[in-house]
């Protein structure tokens, strides 16, 4: 899923109080470790083995009423209380084996005080009876918004229920001993309006109809699993079945009013299933599995055992889905069934043993779908990402503050790199042992780094030392030069080495290509500050360019100058796209008219778009004939992103170039008729009546299109004085709770842009400060801190405050806007 962090027990010495030594061998050195108290495996008394939940809502006031019983033994010697995470859960009743016990709540929880202390080899039944109004962890959308649909507009608010339990938030609608590191069986039942579909973990064992109306789910697992994963869903939801030649099936919901999203949606869910089981070499750990979509989610999606919950904004037409697809995500939280589910970290320090290899394996299967380039793009994506995270602080992977950036992309580059290092055998056959020894229970790194061990007698201590344990990466500068029958190049790693990060060790290719056509090849471990590799070379034959790491396995920087004919010859005839693209961007320090017919030939060749995109870029301030010709081309060819970045990368648009970017007004791109929508106001405005007749009824994603037709409006002062504002009201009711988050955040962008202010749109951005979803609530807060700067908007704040009804914590959140 979505952000969280991972690692072991570290040390950084930045001051001899706060920081001790750890002494490892691991390439001869003493190391320390960055401290990480946050990432120790939370102790518990009792071993859940098993709940059975039984929940039921009132929609109406956002309320929980829920009876929940645990089967559980106790693992430490001597027991007397029990605490269960439950803050904000009214208890109504504790019942241990069908006798009443006293109890205490507080801010956190539940605490249990038994009458005697507990039998160590004795199993207890626990029954909690309790009432909750959650505010995270389960949630209600659109239950008490009045309004019907205008035009079934997609992005208009539906009528939901779902729980998002990732990191621990279950426990604000399950009295719950709530962590990752314990593992139970669930059985839960959902009872609901018979109009709606409930879905849950594991089987549909049976659906029983109750004479109110309302049907009880009864959702069960047959395997254990850590509590945070256990979920619901409902909405009116239909579903479609795919599946895999391996014999699972994948239900994949949709909302019953959209079913021209189902293929674009799940095509390639069948396959996913296949491609993760033989990569893995371990069969899908389930019986059963479904996505589920739900509007406002926080995050992409989220890997609930069995049953995914995801943004509804990935569930799209096939024209959205160019823009936003959701091939990739999918691909991940599949993956996360294997890693995440079955097995499980200890506590945070492991956190990248779920998401980096989800990350991987999502990687690995866009691989198989669209080939070696994409991959290679993907993984430079991943190391930008890398690169950057390490300019901000120096966490390593496998620690609690590590960061996204580190959990997801870096930890999923490592993994290619470990697969580098080891081998494809080695690898796969090492992923198989790990998941089939430790399935269905809880892991550590050194779990990992094991598997490796046990399976090929292959001790990787010096990888994990350097890439997960701590933190950085190499940064190499790269001279060479032909002396006699040898090309020799010298490599110095100049990163800053410390007590957190070293000197690196790694296998890398050198390569020599020479003018006659041949070349020459050698594999060498680097692992000195300073290290000079010797290649031989035919004599007399002229070197024509030079790789250092083709492909680009090592995650890393590099500083390695060429000159103009050898990053010419690299762009030309280099073997692997991501090798093209660098010697295209080493071609950024050359003058336009030095490199311009090099560029435009290599266009025209049809690479891959990454790097068309890159030769627009580069070509954006040139007025030859010729280059105007490519941005023609460009502004009509068949991938959405080229014909977007020749659109981004024109400052004006020549009369030459206008018809061109005319036809993008009905472009398949949505964000693409946006922009030129945006660029033909601008620079042709006599014609801006013509733009806006043709663009009037599309709405696009997120309704983008229709709120920059709007905007633009709203801009136009003196249409917007004659008719009161017209156009700006227009845009208020989309920061309302009648649309999705994305709409809503938009809108108010706008809306804050303009300077516009009024009653609706004030009480809209109230309600949104207060909402769960942070990525609403945050561009809401920001909008109502520039709207209330002004004293008369801050005024008509207070009205609008003094007029509304607020709860306690409503109220003293929003109190804080005035001060």
């Amino acid at each position: 899923m979505k952000k969280h962090f991972p690692f072991w027990v570290f040390c950084l010495a930045l001051s001899a109080t706060a920081f001790q030594p750890c002494r490892l061998t691991a390439q001869d050195t003493t190391i320390t470790y960055l401290r990480d108290p946050e990432g120790r495996i939370r102790e518990h008394n009792f071993d859940f083995l098993k709940m059975d939940l039984d929940v039921r809502f009132n929609t109406t006031e956002g309320k929980v009423i829920g009876d929940v019983k645990y089967e559980l033994r106790p693992i430490q010697y001597v027991i007397d209380t029990l605490f269960l995470d439950a803050p904000g859960i009214d208890i109504k009743k504790v019942l241990l084996d069908e006798q009443e016990v006293k109890f205490t709540t507080d801010s956190a929880g539940l605490t249990i005080r038994f009458l005697q202390p507990m039998d160590w080899n004795k199993k207890y039944h626990l029954e909690i009876s309790y009432e909750a109004k959650p505010r995270k962890g389960l949630y209600f959308i659109g239950w008490n918004v009045k309004a019907t649909n205008p035009d079934n507009d997609h992005y208009f608010t539906r009528k939901q229920i779902w729980t998002q339990g990732q990191g621990v938030d279950n426990r604000f609608w399950i009295p719950c001993y709530d962590d990752v590191d314990d593992k139970l069986i669930t059985s839960t039942n959902i009872t609901f309006d018979k109009d709606y579909t409930v879905v849950s973990n594991g089987v549909l064992k049976k659906k029983k109809k109750n004479q109110d109306g309302t049907v009880t789910w009864h959702y069960a697992m047959d395997k254990p699993m850590s509590p945070y994963l256990v979920m619901i869903g409902i909405d009116k939801y239909n579903f479609k079945d795919y599946k895999s030649k391996s014999g699972v099936v994948s239900r994949e919901y949709y909302y019953a009013d959209r079913p021209e999203t189902v293929e674009p949606t799940y095509k390639h869910a069948g396959e996913m299933m296949d491609f993760l089981s033989t990569e893995t070499g371990f069969h899908f750990p389930w019986p059963t599995y479904a996505n589920v979509p739900v509007q406002d989610f926080m995050y992409g999606a989220m890997e609930n055992t069995t049953a995914t919950v995801y943004g509804d904004f990935y569930m799209t037409d096939a024209r959205g889905a160019i823009e936003r697809s959701y091939e990739g995500v999918d691909a991940h939280e599949l993956t996360h069934q294997w890693f995440g589910d079955c097995i499980t970290e200890y506590s945070g320090q492991h956190h990248w043993l779920h998401e980096s290899f989800a990350t991987y394996y999502s990687k690995q299967f866009m691989h198989s779908m669209y080939g070696e380039a994409a991959y290679q793009w993907a993984k430079r994506g991943e190391a930008n990402q890398a690169i950057n995270a390490e300019k901000n602080d120096r966490f390593p992977i496998a620690h609690t503050h590590g960061g996204t950036a580190r959990v997801y992309p870096k930890g999923s580059f490592v993994i290619d790199m470990l697969r580098y290092v080891v081998g494809d055998s080695v690898y796969k056959r090492s992923i198989t042992h790990y998941l089939t020894k430790h399935a269905y229970t809880n892991v550590s790194n050194n779990d990992f780094m094991m598997a490796f061990m046990e399976t090929a007698g292959v001790n990787l201590d010096w990888f994990f030392d350097e890439w997960i344990f701590r933190a950085g990466l190499p940064d190499y500068s790269v001279k060479y030069q032909r002396l006699k029958d040898n090309v020799v190049f010298y490599v110095a790693q100049t990163q800053k080495t410390d007590a957190l990060t070293g000197i690196f060790k790694m296998p890398v290719v050198f390569e020599v290509h020479y003018k006659d056509g041949s070349s020459s090849s050698k594999k060498v471990w680097l692992s000195h500050a300073n290290d000079t590799v010797y290649l031989s070379a035919p004599r007399g034959v002229e070197v024509d360019y030079t790789l250092f790491d083709p492909g680009s396995n090592i995650l890393k920087n590099v500083d390695f100058k060429k000159s103009f004919d050898e990053l010419g010859s690299q762009l030309v005839k280099a073997k692997n796209m991501i090798d093209k693209y660098d010697a295209l961007v080493g071609l950024r320090d050359f003058g336009i008219g030095q490199k311009r017919d090099l560029l435009i030939a290599v266009y025209n060749e049809g690479n891959f778009s990454a790097i068309q995109n890159e030769i627009i870029k580069q070509l954006a301030k040139d007025k030859d004939p010729s280059t105007l010709g490519l941005f023609a081309r460009a502004l009509r060819d068949k991938e959405f992103s080229v014909r977007r970045a020749a659109l981004e990368n024109l400052d004006s648009v020549p009369e030459v170039l206008q018809r061109d970017v005319e036809s993008m007004l009905t472009d398949s791109s949505y964000v693409n008729i946006e922009m030129a929508l945006k660029k033909l106001v601008k620079h042709f405005p006599a014609k801006a009546s013509d733009y806006f007749e043709q663009t009037k009824d599309i709405k696009g994603i997120n309704d983008n299109v229709r709120l920059a037709w709007l905007d633009l409006h709203a801009k136009d002062t003196v249409a917007e004085a004659k008719d009161g504002h017209k156009y700006a009201k227009q845009m208020v009711p989309y920061t309302s709770n009648l649309y999705e988050f994305r709409t809503r955040g938009r809108a108010m962008e706008l809306l804050e842009k303009l300077g516009y202010c009024d009653k609706d749109l004030i009480l809209n951005l109230f309600n949104a400060a207060l909402y769960t979803n942070s990525r609403l609530s945050n561009p809401a807060m920001k909008s109502l801190k520039a709207l209330l700067k002004k004293p008369g908007q801050l005024q008509l704040a207070k009205e609008v405050f003094a007029a509304n009804k607020w709860t306690d914590w409503e109220k003293r959140a929003l109190e804080g806007y005035f001060k």
